[in-house]
């Protein structure tokens, strides 16, 4: 790593600071890593570096060795401009200096319109490639995908899949040019087929244009499932956002979310960020060591092969942590998740445990003169949560060949230095961690041990009114049928 400069592209995303941290942390005889970025909510890119580095990710530099940071240069431009946005003077940066190029910047909103996801995942590969063909000494270019983007597949092998005719991603991109939003918007279906959304889609729209167009550059393509909080690094459970899983166990942690459409015999498909960060790396000097002849290879980064957990046993675990071990300071039930497999049984659960509560606790709040917010806040946790139904309905198989041939070509010192075996994942240690990631990272909540009698204390009280309230319901019912089974007996 001594001297190599590189430039990551979408650096201010989740797993691009776990990836910039560790570099800089593992790697002091690094070059530069210039990092794109662009102006975001009225803070310049600098300032928005700037706030990045304050994050607890970046402690351990910040406090032992903050000249490292130095070497992360913003580079202003956004993946949506001409020529990424670049001035001439900071193209020639790059280009000049770079010798490794990864490319993550993506929306992974699976909602978004299909132009927006067309126009960032497959518009911003292009990109990327002509900036990589314009730079002098390149040696890897790595482009992040994702394991789902073949996912209308069961078994899904480390290679690429061809597209059908009408998934060109240059003629795509060329109907985003001229073609009006609700036209593009008609078509969406028609492109999916059996794909759930369009990130899925432009994922693999991205890999079929490197396929098809940038086989004369040095490509690795890397492929991780569901990334979820930090295994060890840069501390066990670390989180920072909202996606994917975080969002669900804050949900179901809360006493929100008590019922998935889904089979909880299915296997839950999540790797933690810096496996998928260790793996990256050793992807990235994998790759520059290949002849350019060879055709890009894939590296899939999945844990639910090899080492299967079902969402039986996710749920269990969930259940004795929010319930028992260390519950949320504030919730709004008692936690408790299921999951319904089919529309009927969805509907009927979301009635009883969503609706009528919400009801009754937006009423309440309009008596004694509060906000209320349950019944807004339950469409977007239904919007969010209809997102997974894809994913908790099925489970897939993922080859591992590249992924173990690459483990095995490390010497054992960067085996421990870069570890990605998911064999050494301990589940029931990870997930408790990653459940506390989300109280302290996320939610910031107050970890001292008084707040967390307090909370069990209230789950206690939520556990004794729910023994009540089955009791009455019981009782009530009793009283109303006795009367009526006396009838019918004389």
């Amino acid at each position: 790593s001594s001297g190599i400069n590189a430039e990551y592209g979408g650096g201010t995303g989740f797993l691009g600071k776990c990836f910039i941290e560790k570099v800089l942390r593992s790697c002091p005889g690094v070059g530069q890593i210039y990092m794109l970025c662009r102006a975001k909510r009225g803070k310049s890119p600098a300032e928005r570096m700037e706030a990045l580095f304050s994050q607890d990710i970046f402690t351990y530099l910040r406090e032992n060795c903050p000249s490292q940071l130095e070497k992360v240069v913003p580079v202003v431009g956004d993946v949506l401009e001409e020529k990424l946005g670049l001035s001439e003077e900071e193209e020639r940066l790059v280009t000049d200096n770079c010798h490794v190029i990864i490319h993550s910047a993506a929306t992974i909103r699976f909602d978004d319109h299909i132009k927006v996801s067309l126009q960032l995942n497959v518009g911003g590969t292009v990109k990327m490639v002509n900036l990589a063909r314009r730079t002098k000494n390149l040696v890897s270019f790595i482009h992040i995908s994702t394991a789902y983007a073949n996912c209308n597949l069961n078994h899904i092998e480390e290679k690429f899949y061809e597209m059908g005719a009408e998934n060109d991603p240059v003629k795509l991109l060329e109907l985003c040019e001229w073609m009006d939003d609700d036209v593009m918007g008609s078509m969406t279906q028609t492109l999916l087929k059996d794909r759930p959304n369009t990130y899925c889609l432009t994922k693999a729209l991205a890999e079929a244009y490197l396929f098809r167009h940038a086989t004369d550059l040095p490509i690795g393509i890397f492929r991780p499932s569901i990334v979820g909080a930090s295994w060890q690094e840069p501390a066990p459970g670390w989180i920072d956002n909202y996606n994917g899983p975080s969002g669900l166990f804050i949900a179901i942690g809360k006493g929100v979310l008590r019922i998935l459409e889904g089979d909880r015999t299915k296997v839950a498909d999540i790797i933690p960020v810096d496996f998928c960060v260790n793996m990256l790396a050793c992807v990235a000097w994998h790759t520059s060591l290949q002849p350019i002849e060879n055709k890009p290879i894939i590296y899939q980064c999945t844990s639910g092969t090899k080492h299967p957990y079902t969402w039986t046993q996710l749920g269990l675990l969930m259940l004795e942590f929010f319930q028992h071990l260390e519950p949320y300071n504030e919730v709004f039930r008692r936690p408790d998740v299921n999951f319904a497999s089919n529309k009927l049984e969805l509907a009927y659960w979301k009635l009883i445990s969503h609706w009528i509560p919400a009801y009754i606790s937006d009423g309440a709040a309009k008596l004694t003169g509060n906000k209320a917010h349950m019944l807004r806040a339950y469409d977007k946790v239904h919007k969010a949560s209809s997102t997974f139904t894809f994913f908790t309905k099925r489970e897939w198989t993922w080859t591992s060949e590249n992924c173990d041939m690459l483990w095995g070509e490390l010497s054992e010192s960067d085996k421990k230095l870069y570890n990605f075996n998911v064999m050494d994942i301990v589940w029931e240690e990870y997930y408790p961690n990653f459940f506390r990631g989300t109280k302290k990272y996320i939610l910031k909540e107050d970890m001292s041990e008084s707040k967390l009698v307090l909370a069990r204390n209230q789950q206690l009280r939520w556990k004794n009114m729910s023994h009540a309230c089955v009791a009455i319901f019981v009782a009530s019912l009793l009283y109303f049928l006795y009367p009526l089974l006396a009838a019918i007996r004389s």
